[in-house]
């Protein structure tokens, strides 16, 4: 955690200037950075070869998602957070990436928004972990209908299953019913926005 919050004080940091913010032992840092980047709470920002190399890692928005639920003073500082890593190119592709819209004008005004968004997804990322743990399940149809996306990227099943939907009459009834309340709820969630 304090290696995290040092970054997202001080900006991209390497290892070394880490170290210097922190006063937490390189090797532990090392440690730190390299189960962080494997566990995609951080990632490479930026790489550097001006003599020695420099590699300074920044925040994903993962990373703050998972740092976000499990500590309350960095929950209380997330829009000024936000509002400092804004500036930052890589950061404002991740946004990008994640829907936001990066337009200079209006950057600023989505700080509330970002915390909405942490509140939301780290609230997700705790039924993933209730889920994980066994605290809780998830119905067998949703098991099903979740591997069923997941697979329906492979044109092998993909196939499968399109010969599967016009045999079996049961399954067309399945999924249209499915297809029929999701666009109906769609529908509700797009005329509550205006």
């Amino acid at each position: 955690m304090d290696i995290f919050k040092a970054i997202m004080d001080h900006g991209p940091l390497t290892l070394y200037s880490a170290n210097s913010k922190t006063r937490i032992p390189i090797g532990t840092i090392h440690r730190h950075f390299k189960q962080l980047n494997k566990s995609g709470k951080i990632r490479v920002y930026d790489s550097k070869d001006n003599g020695r190399k420099k590699i300074e890692y920044g925040p994903t928005m993962y990373g703050i998602v998972s740092f976000y639920k499990q500590d309350k003073e960095f929950a209380e500082k997330i829009e000024n957070y936000y509002l400092i890593w804004i500036e930052n190119k890589e950061f404002q592709k991740d946004l990008e990436g994640e829907g936001f819209d990066v337009s200079s004008e209006n950057l600023k005004k989505s700080k509330h928004v970002f915390r909405k968004y942490m509140n939301y997804f780290s609230a997700v990322e705790e039924q993933i972990e209730k889920i994980r743990s066994g605290e809780d399940s998830v119905s067998r149809d949703m098991q099903i209908f979740f591997s069923s996306m997941m697979l329906s990227t492979n044109p092998k099943y993909q196939k499968l299953w399109t010969e599967l939907y016009g045999e079996l009459p049961g399954m067309q009834k399945s999924l249209e019913e499915y297809m029929d309340t999701m666009t109906k709820s769609y529908k509700e969630f797009k005329k509550n926005l205006k």
